[in-house]
């Protein structure tokens, strides 16, 4: 039974690998494994085509992935960069420095139905997603005042969305995210050290085609992630060197679509329901730093449980000392993954 502290080292953070804690005794809360029927258009949800959103806007009648502006931005509009006046001195102090929150806030939606998911799309739909997250990526990272594109899903109620129609969303920040300036310099110094690839390299060790290995297609390999800080988290890569979502072919974005939406389905069978899930969209920041070169672009998906009916909570411990604690074995995860890959393809998957 594996017990140990494994190295993530996109994050350069430790992950606590404790199987042990899978077979505690359960009384905590529980959340329903049931699938609930969603009508294909739903007049009071605000992302179905022809409804009214709650800036009075009407939504078109769309019949194809469909992207607006953000009615509820999170981040400052980015036109207030210009406006801005400089940030007084005493701000920049340690205790209270401060700075622009500014960017723009997108929301993508899948689909026209309400109750599809990216796991139920046809493969022309989700081939079309990924075009929409390609075109969204250009669009944005040539914005001058943006440094960051985050692309990511937050699906199903477990993980907080506030509206269940398929839809995903994006933050183009005029900053680097923390997260994303910790996989930068990572990459950036494993390729000074090894010249070569950190994920390229990843993927080329032999438990990445074994034991941690779910698919290998022609452009890429999903894999669950050695360190995986999530029970069934796992991540797509492509094969070659790709730092965006820019730099794909067509042939590229045709695989992506179908490997992602494989995934998706490994885990709406596994956990026998449309499966809640944390998708994000790594591509490389869009300022000027020269260490973006050696990004490698990825997908993650972190689904927030850890079976069917229980939720992975952040406890104390792991909120007390960044030390995230995996009650699965990476190993058993991308098993118990492939193996629900003939029922993926010969089951009707409910959205």
């Amino acid at each position: 039974m594996v017990q140990e502290r494994r190295w993530q080292p996109l994050l350069e953070q430790w992950c606590v690998i404790a199987a042990a804690s899978s077979q505690r005794p359960w009384s905590g809360a529980v959340v329903s494994a049931g699938n609930h029927e969603l009508p294909v258009h739903d007049p009071e949800c605000y992302l179905c085509p022809r409804v009214e959103r709650a800036n009075h806007k009407v939504n078109p009648d769309y019949r194809e992935p469909f992207a607006f502006a953000n009615d509820f931005a999170s981040l400052a509009s980015i036109d207030s960069l210009a406006k801005a006046p400089p940030v007084p001195s005493a701000h920049n102090d340690v205790l209270q420095r401060k700075a622009s929150s500014a960017g723009i806030c997108k929301v993508l939606c899948w689909s026209e139905r309400h109750n599809a998911t990216l796991a139920t799309l046809t493969d022309t739909e989700m081939k079309r997603v990924v075009r929409l997250w390609q075109r969204e990526y250009i669009e944005l990272s040539a914005h001058s005042h943006i440094e960051n594109v985050l692309i990511f899903e937050n699906k199903g109620k477990e993980t907080g969305v506030s509206n269940l129609h398929p839809h995903g969303q994006i933050y183009a920040t005029s900053f680097v995210t923390e997260t994303a300036d910790r996989m930068r310099l990572s990459q950036h110094r494993y390729m000074q050290q090894h010249q070569r690839s950190m994920l390229q390299d990843l993927i080329g060790r032999p438990a990445y085609s074994d034991e941690l290995l779910v698919e290998r297609s022609q452009h890429f390999v999903t894999i669950v992630p050695f360190a995986a800080r999530f029970a069934y988290e796992s991540w797509i890569i492509p094969t070659r060197h790709i730092s965006s979502l820019a730099d794909m072919s067509d042939a590229e974005l045709d695989d992506l679509a179908l490997v992602y939406q494989r995934q998706a389905k490994r885990y709406d069978v596994l956990f026998q329901r449309s499966s809640p899930n944390v998708t994000l969209l790594h591509n490389a920041p869009c300022d000027e730093d020269s260490a973006n070169d050696n990004w490698c672009f990825h997908i993650a998906m972190q689904p927030p449980l850890r079976d069917p009916d229980k939720l992975k909570y952040l406890a104390g411990f792991e909120s007390g000392s960044a030390n995230i604690i995996n009650p699965v074995p990476p190993e058993v995860a991308a098993s118990q993954l492939r193996q629900c890959d003939e029922a993926a393809n010969t089951s009707a998957l409910i959205s």
